[in-house]
């Protein structure tokens, strides 16, 4: 107790930085230890006590890199370890930086008379600068990595429920705020002989958000707006090796989709069903400008569906390549498409790709053509009065293209991933758990469906209607409720990180002239 709340020793607070870090990535999908986000954060809090700017951020690096590491350790899967320490450093750096700023601001926080409210001044500050960082992270670079957020930790928790109010962005403080706020009241512990009424007082704060931060979830229910109907969707996983750089016989991707879906629909279970859809790069072969694709793609939505199907396809549009979702109808065909608005870099496109092609050439050489960024919207028109939004894969995680879609009109959603590169790591659950928290933020039952798993259907408070099991070719049917109202966190937590980053920003300015004006006077 003593070394966590006095040790100045650099190797003791890295010793926790490192540990902290690692219990972060624990509480993440399939790990899923809830508990290890707060404990990690506990630790890394009492690790960066008491240092400096840059004391703060080679300890900061070190959790950080400890962190993504290992809740990232899926990226070794598709390309090897280099891309993977690579992106890993560059998230720690942002991550280090951080911890510096908050090592700064709470030497000056320290240095005010805020009496018994100086804990919780410097515990929000500090989950909002923690949750400033995530915004930065989640945009830069090349469009950021908004996958590990403290509040994606929590998914398969109850308290995922409070991001249909606040915001993934606003659970993240929250759990910062709280856990910050326990680190340093356990720091500033009264004298001995203080006595246990004092002791308690001293508590009461932390104790009072801790409250807050459990018991709110557990005894509140989200609501349940009048449904709007429902829709009867059939979802398919095709098993299919559908990798960015597998090798398969062509058209081999979209006859496994077919033969599962004509499967389901001889068994009677896909009767009355109003859509269909297919995951991400189901169609190898593009049925638009493929002629035996299309008439396969055809006779099955017009003979054997006879509803909508919606289906991940890649295509060229003169010298554009886009990754996209094609909306085809029964005697009709194509009638509408979504073009991936955020194409993963380095997986779909590689940012200034002479500068990294001479640094790796072989790797960099494996991805032959550059994906285009989507101007589309992603919603579609499925039946009279029915629109469905659709994400592609890495989008899941954006929250700005969750908010439009529910703006445009979207009654449900439908997430369409490949994580065939991934093998059975922990990616494709981990994905499944942030479509889960894309259901309770945008308030709309959630279709995810994969190439490989893991896939399943969410309802509009994050419950499971179904999954199936992974690296089977399955599907399932459900009727989807559907809506049209805006939760909290679609009209409001767009601001929360935004927010965060400029007060986060602020603070720091504050306290560097705080400092600066302080050790004038000293001087004087």
């Amino acid at each position: 107790m003593k070394f966590l709340r006095e040790s100045d020793s650099f190797w003791g607070k890295a010793l926790l930085a490192i540990v902290g870090g690692l219990l972060l990535a624990t509480s993440y999908p399939a790990i899923s230890f809830y508990p290890g986000m707060f404990f990690g954060l506990f630790l890394i809090v009492l690790a960066i006590r008491g240092t400096g700017f840059l004391k703060a951020f080679w300890l900061g690096l070190i959790a950080g890199f400890s962190f993504y590491g290992l809740v990232l350790i899926w990226l070794t899967t598709y390309l090897g370890p280099i891309p993977w320490f690579a992106l890993c450093f560059a998230e720690s750096v942002f991550f280090g930086v951080s911890t510096a700023v908050i090592a700064v601001v709470w030497k000056y926080i320290n240095t005010l008379r805020l009496g018994s409210w100086k804990n919780i001044v410097l515990a929000f500050t500090i989950g909002g600068i923690y949750t400033g960082r995530e915004f930065v992270a989640s945009h830069f670079p090349f469009g950021g990595l908004p996958w590990a957020r403290v509040g994606l930790s929590q998914a398969e928790n109850y308290l995922a429920k409070w991001a249909w109010g606040i915001d993934i962005a606003g659970l993240s403080w929250l759990i910062v705020f709280a856990t910050s706020l326990g680190a340093v009241t356990f720091i500033s512990a009264l004298p001995q002989g203080s006595g246990l009424a004092r002791r308690f007082k001293n508590w009461i704060p932390t104790l009072v958000v801790w409250v807050i931060l459990f018991c709110v979830p557990a005894v509140f229910d989200l609501p349940h707006p009048t449904s709007e109907g429902s829709l009867r969707v059939a979802a398919v996983q095709g098993n299919a090796n559908a990798g960015l750089f597998a090798h398969n016989p062509p058209g081999s991707i979209l006859d496994k989709h077919l033969r599962v879906a004509k499967k389901l629909i001889d068994s009677g279970k896909a009767k009355g069903v109003e859509l269909m859809v297919w995951p991400e790069n189901s169609a190898d072969l593009d049925p638009i400008n493929v002629l035996d694709e299309n008439i396969k793609v055809t006779k099955f939505v017009n003979e054997d569906l006879k509803a909508p199907l919606l289906f991940g396809n890649k295509t060229f549009r003169g010298t554009d390549y886009f990754n996209e979702v094609d909306l085809w109808n029964p005697n009709v065909g194509l009638t509408d498409w979504y073009d991936k608005k955020r194409p993963v870099p380095f997986g779909e496109y590689v940012p200034y790709r002479s500068f990294f092609m001479s640094l790796a050439p072989d790797m960099i050489g494996l991805i032959g053509w550059d994906m285009s960024p989507g101007t589309r919207d992603g919603v579609f028109d499925v039946k009279d009065n029915v629109r469905v939004g659709s994400l592609i894969c890495f989008e899941a995680t954006i929250d700005e293209l969750g908010y439009d879609l529910v703006d445009d009109g979207a009654k449900a959603i439908m997430i369409q991933t490949n994580s065939s590169d991934f093998g059975k790591s922990e990616q494709g659950v981990q994905l499944a758990g942030i479509s889960r928290m894309r259901a309770i933020v945008t308030g709309r039952t959630v279709v995810a469906i994969s190439t490989v798993g893991l896939s399943g259907i969410y309802t509009p408070d994050g419950q499971v209607v179904r999954e199936l099991p992974m690296f089977t070719p399955a599907a399932m049917v459900a009727d989807i409720s559907l809506r049209s109202d805006r939760t909290p966190a679609v009209i409001y937590g767009r601001y929360i990180e935004p927010t965060a980053f400029f007060f986060g920003i602020a603070a720091f300015l504050i306290a560097l002239v705080g400092l600066t004006v302080a050790r004038v006077r000293r001087r004087r």
